[in-house]
């Protein structure tokens, strides 16, 4: 039964943990940082020296329109750096066709990146010019043309459809910016821990004045979502703990009432009732310890030694992940000590529990009819 709950509670932590991370490292971010003439490129280099930042990049976010052959999108524009890009978010691993910003030749023109869905709609392929319109800051229309460098699909119609990727130092001329970025993302090592961190970095002297937010803030939607998928595997987990506890229930009680001939025996032999369900106690206790340690120690090979290293292809299961999961299908499960230490409470208590129904008929256990096997 702790095998059971523990493995299935890792299970299901890492499909969450799977479809946070993959959800918010497309394109959104753990933690974005804000402010006016902002100096993206310090700010990322010193945010990303922080013990739970694992890397965070500048960018430029800004709204315009971008012309194919015959048809014209209003789209939202991002200047990036592709390494720092790279690091830190998964859309430049979503590449489908082509290269994500390569360097080119001052004389040639310079590289964008669009989803499939948008350069379907303009009619652009690789290697194709399409025009980008932006208003500048004195309210006047600046044009430019790039050459499409690559294409990708992140799964996300509306994603793929609205968002196109520009070199950020192509961006701070074509917009004539005061600073070189209009935020800075970072990606840390446990997104659920986003907005505690997000606290903490307010604080920090090179970051006054700023706005951190946490994708919590940034992303409602997904807070949302995740809430009910947490909730949808709250309710889960609790089926799996009453049913293991129905099977320790049963197993305990019969144990202990099939052996009331035993009882009877040594009552007669002068035992006391409470010296008797004492022993009980003790023997019940002592195969819940034992069964918890090798429960334990299933979970842990099944998970930390073997599938949390290799991955659960749920795919060659036969199941189809919905959403930011679907082109990414293995699971890496993980226990978690507060996992642990609810299965643990639960194996001991309940069997130690159940004690009080045999211990009832134990009381009133007459040692003569036990004896006779008439009780």
């Amino acid at each position: 039964g702790v095998a059971v709950l523990l493995f299935l509670r890792a299970v299901s932590d890492g499909y969450v943990f799977r479809r946070l991370d993959d959800g918010l490292g497309t394109a959104v971010g753990h933690l974005r940082i804000t402010g006016a003439d902002l100096d993206g490129a310090r700010i990322a280099a010193a945010v990303a020296t922080d013990r739970d930042v694992v890397a965070a990049a500048p960018r430029v976010r800004f709204e315009a329109f971008v012309r194919g052959v015959d048809a014209s999108r209003g789209v939202v524009a991002l200047g990036v750096d592709p390494d720092a890009e790279a690091r830190t978010l998964r859309l430049p691993q979503r590449l489908v066709e082509g290269a994500f910003l390569p360097e080119v030749d001052a004389r040639d023109m310079a590289p964008i990146v669009v989803g499939r869905a948008l350069s379907v709609q303009l009619r652009a392929a690789v290697g194709d010019r399409v025009a980008l319109l932006v208003e500048g800051r004195d309210g006047a229309l600046v044009a430019r043309t790039f050459r499409v460098s690559g294409l990708f699909v992140t799964r996300s119609p509306t994603f793929d459809e609205r968002a196109v990727y520009l070199p950020r130092a192509d961006v701070i001329d074509l917009l004539a910016l005061p600073g070189d970025a209009t935020e800075v993302v970072t990606r840390v090592r446990d997104p659920r821990d986003a907005e505690r961190i997000a606290l903490r970095l307010s604080a920090e002297p090179g970051l006054d004045g700023l706005d951190v937010a946490s994708w919590e803030t940034t992303t409602p939607e997904m807070k949302e979502a995740m809430e009910v998928i947490r909730a949808i595997a709250l309710l889960r987990m609790i089926v799996l703990f009453g049913l293991v506890g129905l099977g320790i229930f049963n197993t305990v009680t019969l144990a202990t009432l099939q052996r009331r001939r035993e009882f009877g025996v040594l009552l007669a032999l002068g035992m006391r009732p409470r010296q008797l369900l004492a022993v009980l106690g003790a023997e019940t206790f002592l195969l819940a310890v034992a069964g918890l340690g090798l429960g334990t120690g299933v979970a842990w090979l099944l998970v930390d030694a073997w599938l949390g290293r290799s991955g659960l292809d749920v795919a060659a299961l036969g199941a189809q992940l919905p959403g930011a999961l679907a082109g990414a299908t293995v699971i890496y499960p993980y226990l978690e000590l507060d996992s642990l230490i609810a299965a643990a409470a639960w194996a001991l208590v309940v069997p130690v529990g159940v004690l009080v129904v045999p211990a009832w008929r134990l009381l009133r256990l007459d040692p003569a009819a036990a004896v006779r096997g008439r009780a």
